[in-house]
């Protein structure tokens, strides 16, 4: 069985002569098995990019998509719409900022807390330990279209369960007290979603972290008289830091980006809680003007770029030249 795989392997190499390029024959391989993975990428991802950076600078819309090359060219139109807050694209699109941070913020905060409480619960040595992390993972790997419209059926004024327990908790006196989808909650209703949804990333992170720590600290800890919290404050946190930093720039990052929740869990109008996800769809495809969405793209990529690029020099760099990495 091993010497037909050889021969299918060499004769796979034999056939793709390429000129060498200072490469062996065994990296030679491996580019051209990367090849399909590259041409896919590109196709998905890189060419719809520089598509969207050029028509940011024209005025594509309905009428001039079928032909947009001749569009007309607008190098700036787009770009000042978006900033002058007196427009109706710029007061939206601020608003929409605040509330995309909002949305990332709490979402961060909910995923990392919810996260290394089930990391240090599943730390510990008990009966079931095997199952209770597979059924922690059940939110992260469930399809989200189906679990998203499970939490708006739950969200449901009237008839939802998340009213009728705060009823039975007293929180509120009646289901229709308390509207989760629209309004000032609209916003709150996708953080907690999106921690369901996120929150079983970070406890796993968490837990191979928490597994990789030196016992050796723990034990010089008890000796020197460490009380718990001590031992968590100046062992455990310390020695969990480079995977903080990894799961709260991708949760920053998720969440700037996320348009599967609020476009599933409010539709596509929310009165409130417009992330720019779900406004950017709504000025491209609702409105047809695909010039102003592509724009409006640009700038959330830019913002995301910014994001992630400061809070690397304010943590994860700083950590490497102190040596805690």
């Amino acid at each position: 069985m091993s010497a037909s795989i050889e021969q299918f392997t060499q004769s796979l190499r034999e056939r793709m002569t390429v000129p060498s390029l200072g490469l062996d024959d065994d990296s030679r391989f491996a580019y051209w098995l990367l090849l399909p993975s590259i041409a896919m990428m590109a196709l998905i991802h890189f060419i719809p990019m520089v598509w969207g950076f050029v028509i940011s600078f024209m005025e594509v819309n309905d009428s001039t998509f079928i032909d947009w090359m001749s569009a007309p060219i607008s190098p700036l139109k787009q770009y000042g719409a978006i900033f002058q807050p007196d427009t109706a694209v710029g007061a939206e699109f601020w608003s929409s900022l605040v509330e995309t941070f909002l949305f990332a913020f709490g979402t961060t905060i909910g995923v990392y807390v919810l996260g290394l409480t089930t990391a240090l619960l599943l730390n510990k040595s008990f009966r079931g330990k095997f199952t209770a992390r597979t059924l922690v993972l059940i939110p992260y790997f469930a399809p989200a279209v189906a679990t998203i419209y499970i939490w708006r059926m739950m969200f449901t004024a009237d008839t939802g369960v998340v009213n009728e327990l705060l009823v039975w908790l007293g929180v509120i006196n009646s289901t229709d007290e308390v509207f989760w989808l629209i309004g000032n909650n609209a916003l709150i209703s996708m953080i907690v979603v999106n921690i369901w949804k996120n929150f079983p990333f970070a406890a796993i992170m968490l837990y191979a972290g928490l597994q990789s720590i030196p016992e050796q600290l723990y034990e010089a800890a008890s000796i020197d008289g460490a009380s718990r919290w001590a031992t968590f404050r100046y062992v455990t946190l310390p020695q969990l830091k480079p995977v903080t930093a990894v799961i709260i720039l991708l949760m920053i990052v998720w969440s700037f980006i996320n348009f599967t929740i609020p476009y599933l869990l409010l539709d596509k109008n929310p009165e409130n809680g417009e992330v720019l996800m779900l406004f950017i769809y709504n000025f491209a495809f609702q409105n047809g003007d695909y010039s102003l969405g592509a724009a409006l793209s640009i700038i959330l990529l830019v913002i995301s770029m910014v994001i992630s690029y400061g809070y690397y020099r304010a943590t994860m760099q700083s950590s490497v030249q102190g040596g805690a990495v």
